[in-house]
């Protein structure tokens, strides 16, 4: 009689839990596909809906390396969102890979029964000097801010030489770290909805090379219509660096660090893209001149107009003022 007793319990509770929407692997279809994904508990025990590792570009490999994000391509089997993707090559105890451009997305309340919530929409840009860390839930989790009625999504963007190399010309007119964030808020745009957020209220947040890419973003001509609102917090790019338009100094001794010609850009990314993404992301350290100095290694850079969509057109000092 007892262990009946348990077992119609059982049963209820599991009969309440998915009366309630909730299951272990909730899925969501959105405008480039089905999306498979977890269950995760907020500090407060509030169930969250986690969606991790979804592509939001193709892959920057191969020749596509040290070239601008593609749009990912619409997919025709359920997405596996289950767990984080990759972070991007650098320095770490941890997998890295190059194919990294994966965001992750996390709510607390889903569509259902043709009632969208709407939620806002917070993006983080993480930090780490445009040159490490990522936006998997190691760093970025979502256990506190879940506690709060929006949707948070973090992401990942190409990190150093392999996000930031320019070399002044077309072959690298720089900023692609950036434009990956450019392509994740374009994805947001297109998909959000589908989370249960509100793709006309977004704010877009980040510290440190997080707080300086707001400050970009609110500057940039590819950023325009994709944010709302900004958090900058502990970065900005109106702090007192000057913004060059190339830095092929650092492609010169990034090129040298792994064996390559130094003379010219041609030479130089030819070159780089016969090395794999482990030894360019692994030789960060030789870019130090004395410890960890200079903190900040590469920086965004005002394009010069080769016919590309540029990301950051003139100084963002001047872009305010005007």
């Amino acid at each position: 009689m007892k262990r009946m007793i348990m077992y119609c319990l059982i049963l209820l509770s599991t009969l309440v839990w998915l009366s309630r929407g909730h299951s272990s692997n909730p899925i969501v279809t959105t405008p480039s596909g089905a999306v498979k994904g977890s269950i995760m508990t907020s500090a407060q025990e509030k169930t969250i809906f986690a969606f991790r590792g979804i592509r939001y570009a193709e892959p920057p490999i191969g020749e596509w390396r040290f070239k601008p994000p593609r749009p990912v391509i619409p997919w025709n089997l359920t997405y596996d969102a289950t767990k984080d993707g990759y972070a991007c090559p650098q320095p770490s105890s941890w997998p890295t890979y190059e194919d990294c451009l994966f965001l992750n997305v996390y709510t607390t309340k889903l569509p259902r029964h043709g009632r969208n919530p709407k939620r806002p929409v917070l993006v983080y840009f993480h930090a780490g000097g445009f040159y490490s860390v990522d936006g998997t839930s190691k760093f970025a989790g979502p256990e506190y801010l879940l506690d709060q009625e929006l949707v948070l999504v973090t992401l990942n963007y190409r990190l150093a030489s392999l996000g930031f190399l320019s070399t002044g010309d077309s072959l690298a007119p720089g900023n692609n770290g950036l434009k990956d964030q450019v392509a994740a808020m374009r994805w947001i745009q297109v998909n959000i909805e589908s989370f249960g957020g509100d793709p006309n209220s977004v704010t877009i947040s980040g510290y440190s090379a997080g707080g300086m890419s707001v400050t970009l973003h609110m500057v940039s001509p590819m950023s325009k219509g994709l944010f709302h609102k900004a958090i900058a917090m502990s970065g900005s790019a109106l702090a007192q660096w000057a913004i060059p338009d190339h830095q092929f100094h650092l492609a010169q001794r990034q090129a040298r660090l792994v064996g390559c010609p130094d003379d010219t850009s041609l030479k130089i990314i030819n070159c780089l893209k016969t090395k794999t993404a482990k030894e360019l992301g692994d030789s960060l350290p030789g870019f130090s001149e004395y410890r960890s100095d200079p903190i900040i290694k590469w920086k965004p850079v005002i394009e010069k107009d080769f016919g590309q969509e540029r990301f950051l057109v003139e100084d963002p000092v001047t872009a305010v003022r005007t």
